[in-house]
Protein backbone atom coordinates (compact mmCIF):
# COMPACT_ATOMS: atom_id res chain seq x y z
CA UNK A 1 0.00 0.00 0.00
CA UNK A 2 2.88 2.54 0.46
CA UNK A 3 3.71 2.01 -2.94
CA UNK A 4 0.68 2.85 -4.29
CA UNK A 5 0.42 6.03 -1.90
CA UNK A 6 3.45 6.76 -3.66
CA UNK A 7 2.95 6.58 -7.27
CA UNK A 8 -0.51 8.01 -6.15
CA UNK A 9 1.33 11.41 -5.11
CA UNK A 10 4.31 11.20 -8.05
CA UNK A 11 1.36 11.10 -10.88
CA UNK A 12 -0.45 13.92 -9.47
CA UNK A 13 2.82 15.81 -9.02
CA UNK A 14 3.63 15.00 -13.04
CA UNK A 15 0.70 16.23 -14.38
CA UNK A 16 0.68 19.74 -12.57
CA UNK A 17 1.75 22.63 -14.68
CA UNK A 18 4.92 23.97 -12.78
CA UNK A 19 6.48 27.60 -13.71
CA UNK A 20 10.04 29.12 -12.16
CA UNK A 21 9.32 31.54 -9.54
CA UNK A 22 12.70 34.28 -9.34
CA UNK A 23 13.96 34.53 -5.85
CA UNK A 24 14.49 37.70 -5.57
CA UNK A 25 12.78 40.94 -6.62
CA UNK A 26 12.73 42.27 -10.35
CA UNK A 27 13.49 45.85 -9.09
CA UNK A 28 16.58 44.10 -7.03
CA UNK A 29 18.30 42.47 -9.98
CA UNK A 30 17.90 45.53 -11.79
CA UNK A 31 19.80 47.64 -9.06
CA UNK A 32 22.43 44.81 -8.97
CA UNK A 33 22.99 44.82 -12.24
CA UNK A 34 23.10 48.59 -12.85
CA UNK A 35 25.64 48.78 -9.96
CA UNK A 36 27.99 45.83 -11.45
CA UNK A 37 28.07 48.40 -14.81
CA UNK A 38 28.68 51.37 -12.87
CA UNK A 39 31.89 49.47 -11.45
CA UNK A 40 33.08 47.63 -14.42
CA UNK A 41 33.04 51.10 -16.03
CA UNK A 42 34.84 53.03 -13.00
CA UNK A 43 37.45 49.93 -12.57
CA UNK A 44 37.89 50.57 -16.41
CA UNK A 45 38.12 54.09 -16.76
CA UNK A 46 40.70 53.92 -13.70
CA UNK A 47 42.85 51.42 -15.68
CA UNK A 48 42.69 53.71 -18.55
CA UNK A 49 43.74 56.77 -16.62
CA UNK A 50 46.80 54.44 -15.00
CA UNK A 51 47.90 52.86 -18.55
CA UNK A 52 48.09 57.05 -19.85
CA UNK A 53 49.88 58.36 -16.76
CA UNK A 54 52.22 55.19 -16.58
CA UNK A 55 52.95 55.69 -20.40
CA UNK A 56 53.80 59.41 -20.42
CA UNK A 57 55.96 58.53 -17.40
CA UNK A 58 53.85 61.19 -15.17
CA UNK A 59 51.37 60.22 -11.88
CA UNK A 60 47.90 61.16 -11.96
CA UNK A 61 48.04 63.32 -9.59
CA UNK A 62 49.55 65.83 -12.18
CA UNK A 63 46.56 65.82 -14.09
CA UNK A 64 45.15 68.14 -11.68
CA UNK A 65 44.38 71.75 -12.58
CA UNK A 66 46.12 74.22 -10.51
CA UNK A 67 44.10 76.76 -9.04
CA UNK A 68 43.70 80.34 -10.87
CA UNK A 69 43.47 83.42 -8.96
CA UNK A 70 40.61 85.81 -9.80
CA UNK A 71 42.83 88.70 -10.13
CA UNK A 72 45.33 87.32 -12.77
CA UNK A 73 42.32 86.10 -14.68
CA UNK A 74 41.00 89.77 -14.98
CA UNK A 75 44.79 91.04 -15.68
CA UNK A 76 45.41 88.62 -18.21
CA UNK A 77 41.98 90.13 -19.60
CA UNK A 78 42.65 93.34 -19.48
CA UNK A 79 45.74 92.54 -21.35
CA UNK A 80 44.21 90.76 -24.26
CA UNK A 81 42.02 94.08 -24.47
CA UNK A 82 44.26 96.65 -24.29
CA UNK A 83 45.81 94.43 -26.61
CA UNK A 84 43.38 94.32 -29.37
CA UNK A 85 42.67 98.11 -29.28
CA UNK A 86 46.43 98.64 -30.03
CA UNK A 87 46.27 96.24 -33.00
CA UNK A 88 43.02 97.78 -33.97
CA UNK A 89 44.32 101.21 -34.02
CA UNK A 90 47.75 99.78 -35.96
CA UNK A 91 45.40 98.38 -38.58
CA UNK A 92 43.40 101.51 -38.97
CA UNK A 93 46.49 103.54 -39.41
CA UNK A 94 47.94 100.52 -42.16
CA UNK A 95 44.42 101.33 -43.93
CA UNK A 96 44.73 105.07 -44.00
CA UNK A 97 48.42 104.56 -44.98
CA UNK A 98 47.53 102.37 -48.21
CA UNK A 99 44.29 104.67 -48.90
CA UNK A 100 46.97 107.34 -48.81
CA UNK A 101 48.95 105.82 -51.34
CA UNK A 102 46.35 104.20 -53.56
CA UNK A 103 45.29 108.23 -54.00
CA UNK A 104 48.87 109.61 -54.70
CA UNK A 105 49.12 106.53 -57.31
CA UNK A 106 45.96 107.76 -58.95
CA UNK A 107 47.45 110.97 -59.44
CA UNK A 108 50.84 109.87 -60.54
CA UNK A 109 49.06 107.47 -63.01
CA UNK A 110 46.84 110.76 -64.42
CA UNK A 111 49.61 112.94 -64.15
CA UNK A 112 52.20 110.53 -66.16
CA UNK A 113 49.20 109.73 -68.78
CA UNK A 114 49.07 113.79 -69.61
CA UNK A 115 53.28 113.92 -69.70
CA UNK A 116 53.02 110.97 -72.30
CA UNK A 117 50.52 112.58 -74.56
CA UNK A 118 52.22 115.77 -74.00
CA UNK A 119 55.69 114.07 -75.80
CA UNK A 120 53.93 112.16 -78.43
CA UNK A 121 52.65 115.68 -79.09
CA UNK A 122 55.71 117.34 -78.95
CA UNK A 123 57.78 115.44 -82.15
CA UNK A 124 55.22 117.30 -84.26
CA UNK A 125 55.47 120.71 -83.54
CA UNK A 126 59.41 120.86 -82.79
CA UNK A 127 59.87 119.35 -86.66
CA UNK A 128 61.85 121.95 -88.29
CA UNK A 129 59.95 121.34 -91.63
CA UNK A 130 58.35 124.76 -92.54
CA UNK A 131 54.40 124.27 -92.94
CA UNK A 132 53.07 125.34 -96.30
Amino acid sequence: MVERRLSRDAGSLTHRAYTLQPTRPLVLRVVMWALVCALSAAGGAAAVVAWHAQRAGTSAEQCNAAPVDANSEQTELAHARLALAQESAARAAVQKTADGAAADVAQLNAELQFLRGQSKAKPLSQTGAPRR
